[in-house]
């Protein structure tokens, strides 16, 4: 009996100990944490680049940046040549390196490793990665870059750059100046305006949907080659629009007192929907003369012709559909022009859609 107490006694000390010895090879075995930080000026630079791993930045109250990782070996905050070499950095570039490597290794742009970093709110980053995902919010500018991932960005106070070449892109309640690009991946805008009128909004993609809400630029382009284009929102005075898709439709909500200028490129067999009353001015491009193999004649006074007036009709809300007929005349060129205005046409509104229609839809607003 003595020696069974003696025994669990034995045991209870052992156990705990074990615990102990098994948590302490975890971490040498890199399931630590890393954490690195570094006193920075309110509007540092700060610079990252890894060749595969997720990366979240947040903005914060302190003029710190903390660098925290599990997934990489070590983590350096370094002082750029150009920065001050003292006091609080103004520009830092924030450098990994993989677990598994030793000294010389992969590092910096080569590494491998998600990462974390909380930096000022005045801050502008710079973000790079080959396949991972990009996080980012509550900073002063924003450049996000990745091969295959999709870059999330909201609330940047200056200005955004997005490119993803495989992956959607999202920005949303920023404001300053706004790139996105995408060769394969949807672009999603949303609560977005200018500091000033030279501020402007630009989303291109090869392969993707664009969708646009509430984006108060005075100018807006939008360009895809296969992917449909959507805007909701009101109209900003004096606004620049410009959509452009290859292969699918256009839809365009806006309030119903939208003032605009409407100038639409289309296939001839395809049609403009409307829920606005419209002055409309229909022109067909002019066909391309047909080329010959005649002898050498000697010239002749041409004959006077007719002067050519474009088609201008009034269209009800109530006819909702603007059908332009194909005219039967061989020609070059397949798209024909369409002007249109509403109200005053205070926003000039350009189109171009070469097998899609274009919808103008009344928001209710």
């Amino acid at each position: 009996m003595k020696f069974q107490k003696a025994f669990i006694v034995l045991l209870l000390l052992i156990i705990p100990f074990s615990l102990v010895q098994a948590e302490g090879r975890g971490a040498s075995n890199g399931t630590q944490k890393i954490e690195r930080s570094l006193a920075v000026d309110s509007s540092v630079i700060v610079s990252l680049c890894v060749n595969s791993g997720d990366v979240t930045v947040r903005g914060w109250n302190k003029n710190e940046i903390l660098a925290k990782s599990s997934e990489v070996g070590s983590i350096e905050l370094k002082r750029t040549p150009e920065s001050n070499q003292t006091g609080a950095a103004s520009k830092v570039v924030v450098w990994l390196a993989d677990k598994a490597d030793e000294p010389g290794g992969r590092s910096g742009c080569q590494a491998y490793g998600g990462v974390q970093l909380m930096v000022p709110r005045g801050a502008s980053v710079y973000l790079q990665t080959g396949d991972g995902t990009i996080d980012v919010g509550d900073v002063s500018s924003a450049y996000a870059r990745t091969e295959t991932g999709e870059i999330s960005i909201s609330k940047v106070s200056r200005s955004v750059e997005a490119i993803s070449f495989s992956g959607a892109i999202s920005v949303e309640n920023s404001t300053g100046r706004m790139s996105m690009k995408t060769v394969s991946g949807s672009i999603h805008a949303a609560n977005l305006r200018p500091n000033d009128e030279n501020d402007c909004f630009e989303a291109t993609t090869i392969s993707g949907d664009l969708e646009l809400e509430h984006v108060a630029h005075q100018a807006v382009t939008v360009k895809t080659t296969n992917g449909a284009v959507g805007f909701s929102g009101p109209l900003a005075r004096q606004g620049n629009y410009t959509f452009n898709t290859t292969s699918s439709d256009v839809t365009l909500s806006m309030p119903k007192d939208a003032s605009f200028r409407l100038n639409a490129r289309i296939s001839r067999d395809r049609e403009v929907t409307t829920d606005f009353p419209l002055t409309l001015t229909i022109e067909d491009q002019p066909p391309m003369p047909a080329k010959k193999a005649v002898p050498p004649q000697p010239p002749e006074p041409a004959p006077e012709r007719e002067p050519k007036h474009p088609m201008v009709v009034m269209v009800d809300p109530q006819d909702k559909t603007i059908k332009v007929k194909p005219v039967v005349v061989r020609s070059y060129y397949s798209l024909r022009r369409i002007k249109a205005v509403c109200g005053s046409g205070d926003a000039l509104i350009t189109v171009t859609s070469f097998s899609g229609t274009i919808h103008l839809e009344d928001s209710g607003n």
